[in-house]
């Protein structure tokens, strides 16, 4: 069994998405509300995914979110821009393993090990994942 690598390193990634904080992203004591670090790492996974092929209206299939495990390292205040790092843990048949972190600077903000599934759109149920797009995450 491989070590999980350490998604609090931002030298581990090779993708970078950049979101700025929005003052309705807080919460009542003034900080980045769980919510919107989840919306964080969505947006970062679907530019991946979208730049590697994935997510077209043509498509007959799409990705779905299966698993999340978000671990908050500190928190983070408005107004602030995060760079948000996303690699390929695994890529399985029709899933994949996803790790993310949100960075202020080099100081982790949060980690997410998400795992994704792609989805046939006609019949709502897992399918292969199409070999140019599994290619192109296996390089990610």
């Amino acid at each position: 069994m491989t070590a999980m690598p350490d998604l609090t390193s931002p030298d581990g990634y090779r993708f970078w998405w950049e979101e700025r904080v929005r003052f309705n992203d807080l919460d009542a004591l003034g900080h980045v509300n769980n919510n919107a670090i989840g919306v964080f790492f969505e947006q970062a996974r679907i530019a991946l995914l979208h730049g590697e092929g994935g997510f077209r209206e043509d498509d007959p299939w799409t990705v779905v979110l299966a698993r999340s495990v978000i671990e908050f390292k500190a928190e983070l205040l408005y107004p602030n821009t995060v760079r948000i790092g996303v690699r390929m843990l695994r890529v399985g048949t029709s899933s994949l393993t996803l790790g993310c972190g949100i960075f202020l600077g080099d100081r982790c903000i949060a980690t997410q090990e998400a795992v994704a599934v792609v989805v046939d759109r006609a019949a709502h149920r897992p399918t292969p994942i199409p070999e140019p797009l599994r290619a192109k995450l296996l390089e990610a």
